[in-house]
């Protein structure tokens, strides 16, 4: 269906009929004469906008052409056959008009001939939905009258270039909708030219202004030629201020040649900004009085010369993301969630196991109506989570406003090294034993419902052991962070919380017993080398001989299996227990290389050292008063981990739980599938208590309502939940491939192995670079064989952060973009400490494994 351009109600006195039109005299209403880009210049320009003066050559024109030399019906003959140069052979072959050469001539004279512009002016061009940008001809440096004849026609000549064509198919517009005008323009020798979106294109954002700006003609921007100088500007109370800054590195420099045309000159790397700050701020203001003008967001290419900054044209940003909202002053850094929202949840996940964590976690730390819930932290359409709205902003509230006292009481009065002693704590595992007894099966569905909600409940448990014991551990954490910027030692600050046991490691290390036994069996290594993850349980579970082994893999997963793969907040995914396949994807890695031993002194010892070697501490009280405050901070990194574990613990119950409800309506034949109860909300599954079995009318309706959600989730399977992650600034010059933050320190280097999923942890080989979107424990037994690790997402604080540290590897976090510019069988150069991944093709000396020392 054609999508065609609607003519504004005219209001122009211009002639419609004319062949040449001052851009002066041209606003939107004349946009079928003028073209898009013409028209919104006439409109800056009798705005008062510095826009460099130039006419018109109309439509008409463009008419006279095509009818004067029968090119309509060159048009119609090479179309169906899709062929573009026949028509183009025919603008270049055929003579102009007399009458709309003369007018063009005229008008160039009246300019005071010199050097122009000559830009194509498409009526379907800069439009709200569809910029066409690039898709047809600008050609620079005309200085005399045959070259700019020529240079019109060939302007008329590119509406029918491949690109063009094939750009006006995708956006839906017929190629009877468009014609093409053309702009000439006195050419600004412009010192620095550029682009500006009067709103953030990557986030949205409207109050943030976006330049890219390089010496010379703007031409070397607009066409990739240059790597510009990137500013991001936000406006304040106070007026605009730089927020973001990346130099350019000034690789070609375009300039207009006195003979005509224009030339590529070698840049000047070392020159400096193309543009000082002063322009920056008055660039910006121009861009948000010409947004003020449209009424809607602009990219703008602009110039600079002798001082003055010129507006060359402005179109409307297309395909401009909601902006996300800004964090506030009180609000969580948007990182956070990058760990755990890579999955879309299910309806049943929204209302069951999401509520029931962040109730849990508000009880954690009585907040009032503080805070909001994980729930509703995600846009909804149907029933489905369409995308993540963002983390939660806590409103100021009197028991926010008191909580560092309640904290401070907290702290006092439960000491963290006892927390493993608290009666909370074995009573709710005794509770989830008492769960997973359960015969699922015998259960009426009353019961079912009943075990759903005990199952949730034992979180209340974990999050008051945390409510009890994490304030004095997170003070500790402040006094310490603070203690070591006073010495000036900031940087220990990570491994001085290393070497902490916990879960997760305890997990690893059992994993690894796993890997020996396989290696010390030939009939083990051969089983699992010549298998694939997802066979080799049957296999195991069918071979005499290898028995004993799968005894000791099923007693790892009684203990350890309740790990969660994808994320601890959704109970729609599977966890070890459930599926174990990732877990044989890891021994099968493990059992191909020997395990890993440190020698020496473990990292947060030699830290201790350094810090201790400092003069003021030769002052015992001090000393030990420090000695203290570390003891106290390194409690926190295990009471974090293990209550994490122990908080997933009634995820497999839960479950299960959910997956025979979803059997028996299998059997009733309201669900494809068991699996298909995630499409189910918690309170739909709660009134089928009774009674059993469903009328025909709530069968139906929840037949229709799963169809109906499990569609919107498949149209949105390619569309990212969370918003893609910033990609990190690369500066100019260096030769980093992926920049991100430090998360354990080292340097080490290896081939690139792209890890997407759990599906994909059999992939990773010894001594490879582990390359993943993000992390959470389940992923850290890879750690075991990767000789670092880089991550899109994540923080120093971020698990795979703190067990990187742990095994003494090199990890970068929050990168970005690394799976888009790193690939498999890449060698790369980890360095932890700078937080940045380079070439190790060629480029360096080898290293050991891991240098973290």
């Amino acid at each position: 269906m054609d999508a065609r351009v609607d003519s504004p109600a005219s209001s122009s006195s211009v002639d419609r009929a004319a062949f040449v039109l001052d851009l002066a005299h041209v606003d939107a209403a004349d946009l079928p004469l003028v073209g898009g880009k013409a028209a919104n210049l006439g409109e800056m320009i009798q705005a008062g906008f510095p826009v460099p003066p130039g006419f018109a050559v109309t439509t008409a024109a463009y008419d006279d052409m095509v009818a004067a030399n029968a090119i309509d019906e060159v048009i119609a003959n090479a179309l169906p056959r899709e062929d573009g140069a026949a028509i183009r052979a025919a603008f270049e072959q055929a003579a102009m008009p007399s009458a709309v050469e003369d007018e063009i001539l005229s008008a160039y004279r009246r300019l005071g001939s010199g050097s122009v512009a000559v830009r194509s002016s498409a009526t379907a061009e800069d439009l709200p939905d569809a910029a066409f940008a690039g898709q047809q001809d600008t050609f620079l440096g005309i200085v005399d009258e045959q070259a700019l004849l020529a240079a019109v026609r060939s302007c008329w000549a590119s509406l029918w270039s491949d690109r063009a064509i094939s750009y006006r198919q995708k956006q839906g517009f017929g190629n009877s909708d468009v014609k093409l005008a053309a702009i000439v323009q006195r050419l600004i020798a412009a010192d620095a030219a550029g682009v500006l979106f009067t709103a953030n294109p990557i986030t949205g954002s409207r109050d943030e202004t976006v330049i890219d700006a390089s010496a010379g003609l703007g031409e070397a921007i607009v066409s990739g030629l240059v790597t510009p100088d990137h500013m991001v500007l936000r406006k304040g109370r106070r007026g605009w201020r730089i927020v973001e800054r990346q130099a350019g590195r000034r690789e070609v420099d375009i300039r207009p040649l006195a003979s005509g045309g224009t030339e590529q000159v070698a840049g000047d790397a070392a020159a400096g900004a193309a543009v000082p700050d002063t322009v920056l701020r008055r660039l910006a203001r121009m861009g948000a009085a010409i947004e003020r003008h449209f009424g809607r967001p602009q990219d703008i290419e602009w110039a600079l010369a002798d001082g003055k900054l010129f507006a060359l044209q402005s179109r409307p940003i297309t395909a401009l993301p909601e902006p996300e909202p800004r964090r506030g002053r009180f609000q969580f850094p948007q990182n956070g969630p990058d760990d755990y929202f890579q999955v879309r949840p299910y309806p049943l996940d929204m209302t069951s196991w999401l509520p029931a964590l962040s109730n849990a976690i508000m009880n954690m730390f009585p907040l009032g109506n503080a805070m909001r819930g994980f729930e509703e932290m995600f846009v909804e359409e149907k029933g489905v989570a369409v995308r993540f709205g963002g983390w939660p902003s806590p409103r100021i509230t009197p028991e926010l406003l008191l909580a560092p006292l309640y904290l401070a009481d907290l702290a006092w009065k439960h000491d963290p090294a006892r927390w493993r002693d608290d009666p909370i704590l074995a009573n709710n595992l005794a509770r989830i034993h008492e769960l997973e007894g359960r015969a699922l099966q015998a259960l009426s569905w009353a019961a079912l419902v009943e075990t759903a909600h005990s199952a949730m409940a034992t979180l209340f448990d974990v999050m008051e052991i945390r409510r009890r014991y994490l304030p004095r551990t997170l003070f500790a954490l402040g006094g310490l962070r603070l203690a070591l910027a006073g010495l000036g030692q900031g940087e220990l600050f990570a491994d001085l919380l290393s070497g902490v046991d916990n879960k997760t490691l305890e997990a690893n290390r059992a994993l690894e017993g796993l890997a020996t036994e396989i290696r010390s069996e030939a009939h083990l290594t051969a089983l699992f080398a010549g298998n694939d993850a997802a066979s080799a349980w049957n296999l195991l579970e069918a071979d005499p001989a290898a028995l004993q082994f799968f005894l000791h893999l099923r007693q790892f997963l009684d203990v350890y299996g309740r790990r969660e793969t994808a994320s601890p907040l959704l109970v729609s995914q599977p966890t070890w227990k459930d599926a174990p396949e990732p877990v044989l994807g890891i021994l099968k890695g493990l059992a191909l290389s020997p395990p890993r031993h440190r020698d020496g002194e473990a990292p947060w010892e030699a830290a201790r050292d350094r810090v201790l070697a400092h003069p003021v501490f030769e002052l015992p009280f001090l000393r030990e008063a420090f000695l203290n405050l570390l003891t106290e901070a390194r409690r926190f990194p295990s009471l974090r981990e293990d209550t994490h574990f122990i908080m997933t613990m009634p995820m497999p119950v839960l479950r299960q739980t959910f997956m025979e409800m979803g059997r028996r309506l299998t059997e009733l034949g309201i669900l494809a599938a068991p699996d298909d109860v995630f499409h189910l909300r918690l309170d739909e599954l709660e009134q089928l208590s009774a009674p059993w079995p469903p009328s025909d009318q709530i069968a139906e309706q929840l037949r229709a309502t799963t169809h109906e959600r499990a569609a919107g989730r498949e149209a949105l399977r390619e569309i990212p939940l969370m918003p893609a992650p910033v990609s990190r600034a690369l500066t100019a010059g260096s030769d980093a491939l992926v920049v991100g933050r430090s998360g354990s320190p080292g340097v080490a280097e290896g081939p690139v192995r792209i890890v997407r999923d759990a599906t994909a942890f059999g992939t990773l080989l010894p001594g490879e670079v582990l390359v993943a979107p993000y992390t959470n424990p389940a992923w850290t037994p890879l750690f075991g064989r990767a000789v670092a690790v880089v991550v899109d997402t994540g923080s120093a604080l971020s698990h795979a952060a703190i067990v990187a540290r742990e095994y003494g590897i090199p990890a970068v976090m929050g990168t970005g973009d690394a799976l888009q510019r790193l690939h498999d069988g890449q060698r790369v150069r980890v360095d932890g400490t700078q937080g940045v991944v380079t070439s190790a093709d060629g480029a360096h000396e080898p290293l050991p494994v891991a240098d973290s020392a």
